[in-house]
């Protein structure tokens, strides 16, 4: 199983080697990094069987930002890959899907609840509420056509949807960015994972 991570950072951002280090560390199959301004359409894509879009300090809030992506999302909308987008890569799924992506009024940062309103695979081994690491100043506000919420937070009505019919995930949180004490970011991402492996023949 081959694995791509979209780096969807500012160039040379330190969060990019930090999410490829964890996602190395759940699944033994080979991981590699391309930056999304180097996506020039859908072959990028075709040697891979997961893919998992990064966070990014760019807000898709301000106008022509979305613009800047539209190679990515061409895949999101159009592959049957399991695909996990995280914090901006959530939020790029849901404009991708015809949603919008709203400012907040201040930023989240740290560690908070979030609650499972639907069950599903993802949330295997965590409770009902588990707390995760929220680093954003913009959120989806409603769920995709396709898509089914799977969490929300008091801070964020939006924390984790489901394709109907397709693996594909988006989550709100930085499940990387996890510790000893607050472990629900680093099962998010295994049990992705383990997800991922069924569809990959």
């Amino acid at each position: 199983m081959r694995t791509l991570l979209i780096d969807n950072y500012l160039p040379n951002s330190p969060q990019t080697a930090a999410l490829y280090e964890v996602i190395n560390s759940v699944t033994v199959h080979t991981v590699e990094i391309k930056e999304a301004s180097t996506i020039g359409g859908m072959d990028d894509f075709k040697y891979f069987d997961v893919v998992v879009l990064s966070g990014s300090q760019y807000k898709l809030s301000e106008p022509g930002v979305y613009d800047n992506f539209l190679h990515e999302v061409d895949f999101i909308r159009e592959t049957e890959k399991p695909l996990l987008g995280i914090c901006f890569g959530h939020q790029l799924m849901a404009m991708a899907f015809g949603e919008s992506v709203l400012a907040m009024d201040k930023s989240i940062e740290g560690y908070y609840p979030v609650t499972k309103q639907e069950h599903d695979d993802i949330f295997e081994g965590l409770p009902d509420e588990f707390i995760v690491q929220e680093s954003h100043l913009e959120y989806v506000e409603k769920v995709p056509y396709d898509f089914i919420p799977l969490a929300h937070s008091p801070r964020c009505p939006l924390e984790i949807m489901k394709h109907k019919m397709l693996p594909k995930y988006g989550l709100q949180c930085h499940p990387e960015r996890y510790t000893q004490e607050h472990r629900a970011g680093i099962i998010l991402l295994e049990n992705f994972f383990k997800i991922a492996s069924w569809y990959i023949t």
